[in-house]
């Protein structure tokens, strides 16, 4: 009896790999890097002076969601092309459909980095917060292995996730060459993960 290696392009672990490492670091991009940016600023009174401002809430909020987009680029070519260049991982499906699905996925994680810190006063508060919401999705969401692996039971809970669903339509798009149209359900949940946390954001901020 002998292992046979599987080299076929998209069958290999590493073709399954790639897409959740993305999905992760998005998910801990837009969390960490958002929730830490609004705590600091807290700390430093900055949001207090700003509330003596013209400037709205929602404004605030938004500008942070918007900034994800400067890091996104870098941190998506970065890893797809280290895959690409590295391992052979080709983007079967379009490039403006993993684009579209990588900003989704850096708004909605950016709507929980908000939600997460809207309250929190100290960096060890908001840092136990966003290890609260991230350690369940870095375990259940499938980035290193099937998330079929587990019971029957907890599918419909992980599929929830929004990291989960990102995970899926990442590797629709890059494995199996899926096209944006065909990921209607994951997508949804994605996008609804980051409106329905903004609006709460919006609703439960405090400058102080």
């Amino acid at each position: 009896m002998r292992d046979d290696r599987v080299v076929a392009p998209g069958s290999r672990y590493i073709d399954f790999l790639i897409p959740g490492l993305l999905g992760m670091n998005l998910l801990g991009s837009g969390i960490w890097g958002v929730g830490f940016s609004v705590v600091q600023a807290r700390q430093r009174k900055l949001l207090k002076r700003y509330m003596a401002t013209p400037m709205r809430r929602s404004h605030y909020l938004l500008s942070f969601i918007l900034s994800r987009l400067v890091f996104l680029i870098v941190e998506v070519v970065a890893l797809v092309g280290f895959g690409w260049l590295l391992f052979g991982v080709a983007v079967r499906g379009s490039f403006a459909s993993l684009a579209g699905i990588t900003i989704l996925g850096s708004f909605s994680f950016a709507g929980l980095g908000l939600l997460v810190a809207s309250r929190a006063k100290t960096i060890e508060g908001v840092s136990g917060l966003m290890n609260l919401v991230m350690l369940p999705m870095w375990i259940l969401s499938g980035t290193f292995f099937s998330y079929a692996r587990f019971p029957d039971a907890m599918i419909p809970f992980v599929k929830a996730l929004p990291l989960t669903a990102l995970n899926d339509a990442l590797r629709a798009v890059m494995i199996d060459g899926a096209a944006i149209t065909g990921l209607a359900t994951p997508l949804a949940v994605v996008a609804a993960w980051g409106a329905v946390s903004f609006v709460i954001a919006l609703k439960i901020f405090r400058w102080r």
